[in-house]
Order: C-alpha cells, then structure tokens, then sequence
C-alpha cells in the first residue's frame, strides 16, 4: 500500500511540474508578444549604451565605384545614422534608400564593427542614347534606361544615338559590330535608326546614310568599307545613299539623283 501512494505521489508531483512550466511558457509567450516593442526598445538601448561608452559607433563612411553618383547623394541618405550603434545599423532600409538613384545597378555594404561602413556601388554602364519622345535617354548593355538626360548638356562623344522603336534592345548587337570593323575609328556616325524593328541605317555626319542588310549587317557594313576604298573622293562626296541591303549588290544614290 505504501509503494502505491508512493507511486501516486511520484506521479502528481511530476504532472505538477509539467503544468508548472507548461503555464510558464505561456505567461512568457504571453508577455513577449503584448511587450516586445518594449523589450525590443530596451535591447536596442542597451545597445547603444553600450556603442556609446565604448566608442563602437558610425562615424566614417568608406565609399567606393562612383562615377555618375556624388558622393554628397549618399552621404544624405546615410546621415541620420551617423552616431548610431554600428551594430544596430539597418542595412536593408540604407541599401533601398540608396538604389532610389536611377545609376545604381548592385549595393555592397558591411562594417567593420567599430566605426565604418564601406559602401561600395556598382554603376550602371551606359553604352548608347536612345531618342525617344523627343527625348534623350540613357541606357546600358541591355537596354535598360538608365536617366534621361539633356544632350545640350552631354559631352561623351563615345556614346551614339539610337533611334527608332526598340533600338535600345537591339544596340548591343550592332555596337559590337562596329567595333568589330573599327568603323567608329574611320567614319563619324551621327545616329543610328532601327527601321521597322528588323534592320538598321548608320547616319553618318556628312549627311551620309548606310542602309544594312536585315540578315548580314556585318557583311553590309564590309562591302561599305571596301568600296569606300575603292571610289576616289569626289566620288565619294556625291554618294548619299549607300543601299547595302543586298549583300551581293550595293546601290549608290547620287547627290543629284
């Protein structure tokens, strides 16, 4: 009979004990969810005590790969975190406000966990001017517009302009077969136009137009040069229209025709 209430007792003890830290967890759960702003607030405060006395906050920022963007654009996004515990920084908010600017393409941002944080940027490369609307418009490799911008106030002669729907898809394609023939190096190309979204004509300064093969641009582009080579330079100044849209023939239109 002993052994059985000894048993009982065994047994009421350790179902107390389970309910015990069973009606624990949920006082705990129950006052982490009603006070975890609170707490959160005075974890970031001690925190930053912490920073303070020890001298572990933002103080220097390390900035890197800017070439379009001032640094004064990314010193004002980062300001009113200077001071801040360099542990509590919030890296996500500060990468979003900086991609807010049209030529960042990739963010990188870490500390060193005293008092820096190194930003380095990646900016967007632009290869052409896309004329659209009216307007000028940057854009990169893959045709994506970077920031509009005022020609009258633009200085990269590297840079062509592209016209015609979709051209700033298709630029990659045709730019590398310029430089390919070292075209840029010989000719001065004033524009080049996407016709119909399926060929290109070269404007050249001289008010000289190249109209390219839809199939063979490249080849268009060297029977030009083979018979810019050949035709003496009177002859060459009479020509305005070089049809090159038949890779096998090439239709020289006269000044006067």
């Amino acid at each position: 009979m002993k052994n059985i209430n000894r048993r009982r007792y065994f047994l009421n003890f350790r179902s107390f004990i389970y309910f015990c830290i069973f009606l624990f967890l949920i006082i705990f759960s129950f006052l982490l969810y009603f006070h975890k702003n609170n707490l959160f607030e005075i974890s970031k405060n001690i925190i930053q005590s912490f920073s303070e006395n020890f001298q572990y906050q933002l103080t220097t920022l390390n900035i890197s790969g800017l070439e379009k963007i001032e640094s004064k654009f990314i010193e004002n996004k980062v300001q009113k975190y200077m001071e801040s515990s360099i542990f509590l920084l919030p890296l996500e908010q500060i990468n979003d406000s900086i991609k807010e600017n049209n030529w960042v393409k990739e963010i990188y941002l870490n500390t060193n966990y005293k008092n820096t944080l190194f930003i380095r940027i990646e900016e967007y490369k632009p290869i052409g001017i896309y004329f659209f609307n009216e307007k000028y418009f940057l854009f990169d490799e893959n045709g994506k517009i970077i920031d509009q911008i005022y020609i009258t106030d633009f200085f990269d002669n590297s840079l062509i302009i592209f016209k015609g729907n979709s051209s700033n898809l298709k630029a990659n394609s045709i730019i590398n077969i310029l430089k390919n023939n070292d075209f840029e190096k010989k000719y001065e190309i004033e524009s080049l136009e996407f016709v119909n979204k399926r060929r290109w004509n070269i404007n050249l300064y001289n008010d000289v137009k190249l109209m390219l093969s839809e199939e063979d641009p490249n080849k268009s582009i060297q029977n030009f040069i083979m018979i810019q080579n050949k035709l003496s330079k009177t002859e060459t100044n009479n020509v305005k229209t070089y049809d090159l849209r038949d890779a096998k023939k090439t239709i020289l239109i006269n000044l006067n025709d």
